[in-house]
């Protein structure tokens, strides 16, 4: 009996999974698939990134937090791949906004990167060094997502610029406060109205990210 409750649980769980494959294979053949993607496209070579990187995924993700599950619109790797989940009401202004977001978290973690592997005098510590913890966390976060985080944190100290945010308090302030000032100058332009400190981080991780590419 055991082994045929196994048997069907497999022969369930293969039935749902040629049917998401199934599914999927019908999204990408859509037209507006097909139009999504080739406005990706142009929009990552427009912020001048990859386009290559940047892929439009038929899949639907979804994650917990705060008790909640909420639908993800696009995920950064630490390779610099970005996906962008596919969503036929997502239009091209909302394409972008995602984007600009999952970018600055690419450029955030090349950063956070060279900044961990040099030693505590180094020119990425001493330019960083005035964004303390305290500092940080007086500002809180530029929208309702960032603010998010910072409710949520869990850490026994404020988040410090360039740890593990994520393992130490359970959520990414700095992490995604930042990447929601990109968003916020994607879409609202140079002169949207935002916090002065997080602005000027946000401009020196981007100016230390393409150095570092040099």
């Amino acid at each position: 009996m055991s082994f045929l409750r196994r048997w069907l649980g497999l022969s369930r769980r293969a039935q749902h999974g040629a049917e998401a494959k199934a599914a999927a294979g019908d999204i990408r053949a859509s037209p507006d698939f097909s139009k999504k993607r080739q406005a990706l496209e142009t929009l990552a070579r427009a912020f001048g990134y990859d386009a290559g990187k940047v892929t439009l995924s038929p899949q639907t993700k979804t994650f917990d937090y705060l008790g909640q599950n909420f639908r993800s619109e696009g995920q950064s790797f630490p390779d610099g791949n970005i996906e962008i989940y596919y969503d036929p009401q997502m239009s091209e202004a909302r394409l972008g906004c995602c984007l600009a977001h999952e970018l600055q978290h690419v450029r955030y973690f090349t950063v956070r990167d060279a900044y961990r592997a040099e030693q505590p005098d180094g020119p990425l510590h001493r330019r960083f060094a005035k964004y303390q913890p305290e500092a940080l966390a007086a500002q809180r976060g530029v929208s309702n997502y960032s603010n998010e985080h910072w409710d949520a944190w869990k850490g026994d100290a404020p988040p410090k610029l360039f740890s593990f945010e994520l393992e130490q308090g359970e959520s990414e302030p700095i992490n995604e406060t930042v990447a929601e000032v990109a968003k916020a100058l994607y879409n609202w332009g140079p002169d949207v109205r935002i916090n002065p400190l997080w602005k000027e981080l946000h401009d020196a991780i981007n100016e230390e990210y393409v150095a570092l590419q040099q």
